[in-house]
């Protein structure tokens, strides 16, 4: 099981936001998995844009973003998303996102960010898809 990266939590309340945690897998070493858990808002998104910058900068091309644990986005997160995809497309690479459900698929069908984002219902999909680009 992998390590959680960081938790951030609302201030004041120590209700936690969002958590995730990052992996490599077995069979495709070269893809990172973040696992995002909680909500993806304007409070924890430059967070995570920062992690994602620190994993391009260790060489990481092709990153799945598991959102299946992902409560809630906000116009913010689906921002951040944008600026990932954009940021590892400059440098040669992927994101994917994986297993959004609930609200957070229905947000990201609204925008249309399928139509921009690599979009698979798990992460073993999204996997099978990256590998094929190496």
């Amino acid at each position: 099981m992998a390590a959680f990266d960081t938790l951030t939590t609302r201030p004041g309340t120590g209700t936690a936001m969002i958590d995730f945690a990052s992996h490599k897998l077995e069979d495709a070493p070269g893809i990172l998995v973040l696992q995002l858990t909680g909500n993806l808002d304007a409070q924890n998104s430059e967070y995570l844009m920062d992690c994602v910058q620190g994993h391009i900068e260790d060489g990481i091309d092709r990153i799945i973003l598991n959102c299946a644990e992902l409560d809630f986005i906000s116009s913010v997160g689906l921002g951040t998303l944008i600026r990932a995809m954009a940021r590892l497309k400059k440098q040669g690479g992927t994101v994917a996102l994986a297993g959004a459900r609930g609200a957070v698929a229905d947000v990201i069908r609204l925008v249309r960010l399928n139509r921009l984002a690599n979009i698979y219902g798990n992460v073993a999909e999204a996997a099978a898809a990256l590998k094929q680009q190496s």
